[in-house]
């Protein structure tokens, strides 16, 4: 089984691949990511009748994005990986966005702030042609895709990506990016 947990933006996704099924659960959380990820998750293991006892990996969304968010998302996966001994994978907001939008063609994600834009590039394999940068200008010439999650199609990418240690993992900070532009 494989918990799947993305707190990288206003919207919570949290999800549970069970064999062939698929749960998800999400929320609207206004910024209040520490009130309702947890209840969340408990909550899917509660209602699929599932034990987070039969887990075998945690696919988490490492950022860019909401500064807080994203260390509630991540510190609740590493923290469910290592005391489960089990794997963890993380993936950019941006690769989720690319995945999440297979259309056979070259594509690009975006993600705005007030200064700049984040910006990944995918080609049509599915291969990262131009990695994670951030810009003042948007000078990537790709079909943008939308702001949407498949977690399906998230959880299949990730299914044979190499196990992060729990200890190792790190966020994607949106000023970590904006830090190493500036340089």
């Amino acid at each position: 089984m494989i918990l799947f947990i993305d707190t990288h933006d206003e919207l919570i996704t949290v999800a549970l691949k069970n064999n062939d099924e698929l749960f998800i659960k999400t929320k609207e959380s206004e910024y209040s990511h520490s009130i309702y990820t947890m209840p969340l998750i408990e909550s899917l293991f509660k209602e699929n009748n599932l034990d987070v006892k039969d887990l075998k990996k945690i696919i988490v969304v490492n950022g860019p994005g909401s500064f807080t968010g994203i260390r509630i998302g991540l510190s609740i996966a590493k923290t469910m990986a290592y005391a489960l001994n089990i794997d963890i994978n993380t993936i950019s907001s941006l690769t989720a966005y690319l995945i999440s939008n297979d259309n056979g063609k070259k594509r690009k994600a975006v993600i705005e702030d007030n200064k700049g834009y984040y910006i990944s590039v995918m080609d049509e394999s599915n291969n990262i042609i131009v990695p994670e940068y951030y810009s003042e200008e948007d000078n990537e010439n790709y079909d943008l895709v939308d702001k949407k999650l498949d977690v399906e199609k998230i959880i299949e990418y990730c299914k044979n990506m190499k196990s992060e240690n729990s200890h190792h993992v790190n966020a994607n900070y949106v000023k970590k990016i904006e830090v190493e532009h500036d340089k």
